[in-house]
């Protein structure tokens, strides 16, 4: 999880496709949860319960809790200042249980929107299921460490068998595997040539395949990940392949462009290993559309502060984040494209930066996140970052000095860059017109001549 989604016109475009409606499901079931805290090693956390009036609910475990101050963080929702107000949070049912086929939101960000969402519907078939039904599904090889595994009460739920004769004519395994987000991706691995792997879990590398609708986006997306990382930004390791290059994959998904973006999973170590994540929807408690309401730019430079050890680098790596969204119209930086990472024994930080599209080149050029009261990139000046310190309690001074050193290094190297990328003419001219006019980049080449 990797907690991935994509954009607001693709998310359009999938939600189109979606056709099954979410059923309210009488069956009760257990989910029993466990962190993977080492190779073969699992800590449980928690069980969720499907009641048969379809309400789910999840209770930590004692074991869990009992743990004390020494647990490994599963979510920085379920901690607070001092260890009496963490066990609180962890007790409490608040933010654990959910009605109408809904899981509670730390779970339902977990599971996959759009296209992929859509794949494994069909592989239900006609019964009636829910998330708690597809969790239990995908609960193997989820994003970040935790596992969830059926325990009791409810079936496994069957293929259709003409979606079984369909899957193998395919060369492709079913779906077990969740990858939230909207955008059509895969976990795949590599042994000679890219395919999803027959173990669940042993995928580590996150297969972007060509979009239908939008022209060159795995070029577009790995062209924007080059550009952050020119301006030190941490960004998720990615490339390109050539589609004949990927095994496993059913051919109707590989149709467009010739090539797909493969990127390594940040939530996967070596030997099978994973290390937990978490996405900031997760952590406000954001469902399906909050992800653009619930929070803004400045709510995500806070969470950052407050939470990370190293809070002056880490803040001063999301503001460099925010601005480079800003100059390359990247329109779906919401909550669940901000994500923190967890190492058993580390500290807090944010994860690569990943999921980096200009969506403003497929018609979609707001924020997806308000700034000062807008979303609109030409109303962004450097007062709305000033009244960001003002909240965030710095100097404002610390903020403006990293905006304007990004900008002016933008301007010093990225259209170099953009002029070596694998994009079309128009759509290098495209980029290069956004973000040299933005007001707040033409505001600080002013500020610097």
């Amino acid at each position: 999880m990797f907690q991935v989604s994509s954009m607001r016109s693709l998310s359009m475009t999938a939600m189109t496709m979606r056709t099954m409606p979410l059923l309210i499901v009488n069956r009760t079931g257990v989910i029993g949860v466990t962190l993977l805290v080492a190779q073969g090693r699992e800590l449980r956390i928690g069980s969720l319960v499907r009641e048969p009036s379809g309400t789910v609910r999840f209770t930590i475990d004692d074991g869990y809790i009992n743990l004390g101050s020494d647990r490994p963080l599963v979510s920085l929702s379920w901690r607070g200042g001092i260890e009496d107000d963490t066990r609180v949070r962890l007790r409490s049912t608040s933010d654990k249980v959910m009605q109408g086929g809904s899981l509670p939101p730390f779970f339902q960000n977990m599971l996959p929107e759009g296209a992929l969402r859509e794949l494994v519907e069909k592989e239900f078939g006609a019964g009636a299921f829910d998330n708690f039904d597809v969790l239990a599904r995908l609960g193997e090889d989820l994003p970040g460490a935790l596992i969830a595994r059926q325990e009791a009460g409810i079936e496994q739920a069957v293929l259709r068998q003409d979606k079984v004769v369909a899957l193998e004519r395919a060369s492709s395994p079913p779906i077990r595997f969740s990858l939230a987000g909207v955008q059509l991706k895969f976990s795949v691995t590599n042994r000679g040539s890219l395919t999803i792997p027959a173990q669940k879990g042993d995928g580590h590398l996150i297969l972007k395949t060509p979009s239908p609708q939008h022209a060159l986006l795995p070029e577009v997306e790995w062209t924007a990940l080059k550009l952050a990382e020119a301006l030190d930004i941490r960004v998720a390791k990615a490339e390109l392949v050539s589609s004949e290059n990927i095994e496993g994959i059913p051919e109707q998904y590989l149709v467009g462009d010739k090539r797909s973006l493969v990127v390594e999973r940040f939530d996967r170590g070596p030997e099978g290993g994973r290390i937990q994540v978490e996405d900031f929807a997760q952590i406000v408690g954001a469902v399906g559309d909050q992800k653009y309401t619930k929070a803004n730019e400045t709510t995500i430079m806070n969470i950052v502060q407050r939470f990370c050890r190293d809070s002056r680098g880490e803040l001063l790596e999301s503001v460099r984040r925010i601005v480079v969204n800003l100059m390359l119209g990247n329109g779906d930086a919401h909550l669940k494209n901000w994500s923190f990472i967890y190492p058993i024994g580390g500290d807090v930080s944010l994860t690569p930066a990943y999921d980096i599209v200009p969506t403003f080149l497929y018609g979609d050029a707001n924020m997806a996140l308000e700034f000062g009261g807008t979303k609109d990139p030409n109303l962004i000046n450097l007062h709305k970052f000033e009244r960001a310190a003002a909240a965030l309690r710095i100097e404002p001074r610390v903020l403006i000095g990293q905006v304007m050193e990004t900008v002016k290094k933008a301007l010093d190297v990225w259209p170099s860059i953009i002029a070596d990328s694998p994009i079309t003419a128009e759509m290098k001219n495209r980029l290069l017109e956004r973000f040299q006019n933005l007001p707040l980049v033409n505001e600080v080449a002013r500020l610097t001549k």
